[in-house]
């Protein structure tokens, strides 16, 4: 004789759902406490020290607004944060439309060694220091370099900048990009090709609307890594190019520290408030393509 084993019902399945979220929750608990202490930390440390003037390590020490005055109404402080967003939106801007056509390519590869090949050139940079790709943009853009002559005085400029950090982060901006066009719907832009649509129009209307988070994720991760860029600005801006990083470093040499934390705290600002802006973004472009006054449903 066989035993049958009735269905579980929905309240089973409900509670059993309910214990596992508590084992996941209880197995996460321990790391996320952790780094959240020590995050928390770190942040009210950088608010006691940017609300005081006085250069001391001291924890405790009169309360002062001057520092925040002084960094967000000084020139030369205002200077280094408008660089700041002007190289981390154009980097942005060149890495995410660079990386799409990459992610393209790399999908569409019909031969495995190929494709390893090409992600394994793509990615390679990764495997290499900061640092020392620098070192070699400054030889490429230097006098008697391979881009020297072409690219004549990009070195210690922004271009320069500009052109290495894109470099720099073109690996990250194709991860999310190739993970979104992965899970494109199967024989959606064919269905649109039959009904018509030219190429533009596939791209505009169903391709773009359907990788809009891979886009916006690709855009989040390069931002984020720009802004808070610091060897590729120091060592390709030659001392001409500052960047909130660049600032921070110097005013903790010359022992400013409640300036120093006062600009972290904006960078960390400005950075959160971006990544909460791509994230409404994200939201409601999801939303017009699924509304059918949006398109979605044509």
């Amino acid at each position: 004789m066989t035993r049958e084993t009735s269905a579980p019902t929905v309240t089973e399945e409900r509670e059993g759902g309910i214990r596992g979220r508590r084992v996941a929750y209880a197995l996460v608990a321990p790391g996320a406490a952790y780094l959240v202490l020590i995050f928390l930390s770190i942040i009210l440390l950088l608010v006691s020290y940017s609300f005081r003037t006085e250069q001391t390590s001291r924890l405790v020490a009169p309360f002062d607004t001057g520092t925040w005055a002084e960094a967000l109404s000084n020139p030369y402080n205002l200077g280094v944060l408008w660089t700041t967003l002007r190289v981390g939106a154009v980097v942005t801007l060149l890495t995410v439309v660079l990386a799409y056509p990459i992610a393209w390519c790399l999908l569409r590869v019909r031969r495995w060694w190929v494709a390893g090949l090409l992600m394994f050139i793509i990615f390679s940079p990764i495997l290499v220091s900061v640092v020392v790709r620098s070192y070699g943009w400054m030889l490429l853009l230097g006098h008697g370099g391979l881009l020297g002559g072409v690219l004549r005085g990009w070195l210690y400029h922004e271009p320069g900048v500009i052109l290495a950090l894109v470099h720099v982060e073109l690996p990250f901006a194709v991860f999310p990009l190739l993970a979104s066009l992965r899970n494109l719907p199967p024989g959606a832009l064919e269905a649109a090709a039959d009904l018509g649509a030219p190429p533009l129009r596939r791209l505009r209307t169903v391709l773009l609307p359907l990788t809009a988070s891979g886009i916006v994720a690709s855009a989040q991760l390069v931002f984020a890594l720009t802004v808070s860029a610091f060897a590729t600005p120091s060592l390709l801006g030659g001392g001409r190019v500052t960047v909130l990083a660049q600032s921070v470093y110097q005013n903790i040499q010359q022992l400013r520290w409640p300036l120093a934390a006062a600009q972290a705290l904006l960078l960390l600002a400005i950075a959160l408030a971006v990544l909460a802006l791509f994230n409404r973004l994200s939201r409601y472009a999801d939303i017009r393509h699924r509304s059918p006054e949006g398109g979605g449903s044509r």
